[in-house]
């Protein structure tokens, strides 16, 4: 799917699973460490590992660290989650990234798609969330921006393969690349078709 030595960007974070029952407890799955050993596995080279940053809060709905705060027991804490892992893979090459710098076939092109001074120089991002009752768990266009202006060339083809609502989508026009996007889910679909219409305005 990827030519060689191109990028795979991937947000994610911890899950967690809710008690059904009192006597029960919470589990949280540490999602990325798994995602990490199976890209690995499948022949990916592990690049960076971003750390999307939320304000402070935005993890209260999460329920965790309630319980700590009303007792201060030691054993209890949980701290609240304002964070989310933007894991960046490439996919296996002997070939350094200059090579793919140099050997694109339109050099105007990688120079109109050089990053300006005004970039990320530290692995934390800090990013405000995004809400939409159309989805239960969008992330900032924001976000999808900036992961693609540093991993991609204009006009470059983005695939989202989880589409959702179409937040790549809109990202990819905004940085001149072009994009295609799948979701399973019929409804998503509908919207992103409904969306698209807008974003070349």
């Amino acid at each position: 799917m990827l030519n060689e030595g191109r990028f795979f960007v991937i947000n994610v974070s911890p899950v967690l699973i809710r008690r059904t029952k009192r006597s029960e407890a919470s589990k949280r799955i540490a999602v990325p460490f798994d995602i990490h050993r199976l890209f690995i596995e499948e022949g990916y080279d592990f690049i960076d590992d971003i750390i999307w940053e939320k304000p402070e809060g935005a993890g209260w709905a999460t329920g965790r660290g309630r319980r700590f705060a009303a007792d201060r027991n030691p054993l209890q804490y949980k701290p609240v989650p304002v964070t989310e892992y933007i894991l960046v893979y490439r996919k296996h090459t002997d070939r350094l990234i200059d090579w793919n710098i140099r050997s694109f076939p339109d050099q105007d092109i990688v120079a109109r798609s050089k990053i300006d001074d005004d970039y990320e120089r530290i692995n934390i991002w800090k990013i405000m969330p995004a809400h939409d009752k159309k989805h239960p768990a969008i992330f900032p266009r924001e976000l999808a921006e900036r992961v693609i202006k540093y991993y991609s060339f204009i006009d470059d083809v983005v695939l989202d393969p989880f589409a959702g609502i179409g937040t790549t989508g809109h990202a990819t026009i905004v940085q001149n690349r072009r994009f295609v996007l799948v979701d399973q889910e019929s409804s998503y679909i509908d919207e992103i078709r409904s969306r698209a219409k807008f974003w070349w305005d």
